[in-house]
C-alpha cells in the first residue's frame, strides 16, 4: 500500500511527536508499505535524519521549503496546501496526518485520510477551532478512523460531538527499542533517571530539589539544555548531573545504565513551547520506552498513565509536588530488591505489548 504521512512537525528535532512520527514511518514500512513522509525543511545542512533516529533507509523523506516571507501562522496552512500538491506525484493509497487543517483539505478533496489525535483543540488556532466545531469534517466518509492517543482525548472529541464515537479509535504509542533481558543489580545507591523535555511542568524542579534532599543516589536528566536558560545561574548539587539531549539512537544504551527512571510530572503538563496543558490526554512516548528497558518506574500518581500501566509496573507518587514523599518511596524500595526485580519483569512482558510496529499493525486493519 502506498501511504503518504504529512507533518508540519520540525525533523530531525528532539520532540517527542518528531521521534514518534519517524518511527510510525519506519513500522507501516517494515509491514511492505510504500511510505512517503512530507515534511518542512530545516536549517541544518548535511543531516542524516534516518541516523539520527536510528531508522532504517525504508522509506522517503520529502521536505519542502520554508515560506520564509510569511508568518509562521501562515506557514501552517501553507504547509497544508503544498504537501499536498506535492504528494499527488506519489498516488498515495491513504494519507496519514496530525494536523487538523491538512486533514480537512484532504476530505475535502476525497482522500482517504487518517488523522492522529494526541490532544485536544485548546491549542489550535480560531480557525481550526471553528472547523472541527461547525465544519463535520471529522464525520466525512473519507476520514477512516481518528486514532485518539489515550481514553481522555477520545471522550473529549466524543463528549463534544466533534466525533461520531464509531469514528475513533484508541491506540496508545509504543516504543520501537530493542529490548534486552535486564534485571536490576544489587546496589548501595541508585543511579535515578529522567529521560525528556525540561520543561518545568515535566519536573525539573522537582528533580532539583529531590537531589538536594537525596545524598545517596545520583540523578541524570537527559533533555533539551536550552530549556534550562533561566536555571543558568543556579549551583546543582553534585549528585544531579544534566546531560545534553542525546540522539534517539543512542537512548536506550543510557536507559539501560539506570536503575530508576521518573515521570516527575508536577501539575498541568505543557506541550512545545511551555504552553497549553495536556495533563488528561498525555501518553508520554518515554513510558514505553522505560518499559522496553525493564526499569523499575516511579512516576506522578496521574490518572492518564493509568491507561497503560498498573502497581505491577511502578510506583505511584500520591504526593507528587512534594520532594520528601519521592525520597520515601526510593528509600523503601533500596530494601525491596526482589519488588525491584517483579517490577522489571512485568515491564518487559508488558513492553511486548506497546510496541509501535503492533500500533501500526492496527492502524492499517482499519483502512
Amino acid at each position: 500500500m502506498k501511504i503518504c504521512y504529512l507533518s508540519n512537525t520540525a525533523i530531525p528535532s528532539s520532540m517527542a511527536s518528531s521521534i514518534q512520527i519517524i518511527k510510525m514511518c519506519e513500522a507501516f514500512s517494515d509491514l511492505n508499505n510504500e511510505v512517503t513522509l512530507i515534511t518542512t525543511n530545516v536549517k541544518k545542512k548535511k543531516f542524516d535524519t534516518f541516523s539520527f533516529y536510528n531508522v532504517r533507509r525504508k522509506f522517503t523523506i520529502k521536505r519542502l521549503k520554508k515560506f520564509k516571507s510569511f508568518p509562521l501562522g501562515i506557514n501552517y496552512y501553507l504547509f497544508s496546501f503544498f504537501s499536498i500538491l506535492e504528494s499527488l506525484k506519489y498516488k498515495p493509497e491513504i494519507y496519514i496526518t496530525r494536523n487538523f487543517f491538512t486533514c480537512f483539505l484532504l476530505v475535502l478533496l476525497k482522500k482517504r485520510t487518517i488523522i492522529e489525535l494526541h490532544h485536544d483543540i485548546s491549542i489550535e488556532s480560531r480557525t481550526v477551532k471553528f472547523l472541527v466545531r461547525y465544519s463535520n469534517f471529522l464525520n466525512s466518509s473519507y476520514l477512516k478512523k481518528a486514532v485518539a492517543i489515550t481514553n481522555g482525548v477520545k471522550k473529549e472529541f466524543t463528549e463534544k460531538k466533534y466525533i461520531q464515537s464509531n469514528k475513533i479509535v484508541v491506540l496508545p504509542s509504543g516504543s520501537s527499542l530493542k529490548q534486552k533481558k535486564n534485571l536490576p543489580i544489587k546496589n548501595k545507591f541508585f543511579k535515578i533517571g529522567y529521560f525528556g523535555s525540561l520543561y518545568k511542568s515535566r519536573g525539573f524542579e522537582l528533580i532539583s530539589k529531590l537531589a538536594k534532599i537525596d545524598n545517596k543516589n545520583q540523578y541524570f536528566l537527559f533533555g533539551d539544555l536550552e530549556n534550562l536558560s533561566l536555571q543558568k545561574h543556579r549551583k546543582f548539587k553534585s549528585n544531579l548531573n544534566i546531560c545534553s539531549h542525546i540522539p534517539y539512537r543512542d537512548i536506550s544504551k543510557k536507559m539501560f545504565e539506570m536503575d530508576i527512571l521518573v515521570i516527575p510530572y508536577v501539575s498541568s503538563i505543557t506541550v512545545a513551547g511551555d504552553v497549553g496543558d495536556i495533563t488528561r490526554f498525555t501518553s508520554p512516548l518515554k513510558l514505553f520506552d522505560y518499559l522496553t528497558a525493564g526499569k523499575v518506574i516511579i512516576c506522578s500518581d496521574f490518572k492518564v498513565l493509568k491507561e497503560v500501566i498498573s502497581s505491577k509496573n511502578a510506583i505511584f507518587i500520591k504526593n507528587f509536588k512534594n520532594p520528601f514523599s519521592w525520597k520515601m518511596e526510593i528509600d523503601k524500595l533500596a530494601n525491596l530488591y526482589e519488588k525491584q526485580i517483579t517490577i522489571s519483569l512485568n515491564n518487559q512482558k508488558l513492553s511486548k505489548t506497546y510496541t509501535l510496529k503492533e500500533r501500526a499493525k492496527k492502524i492499517l486493519k482499519m483502512i
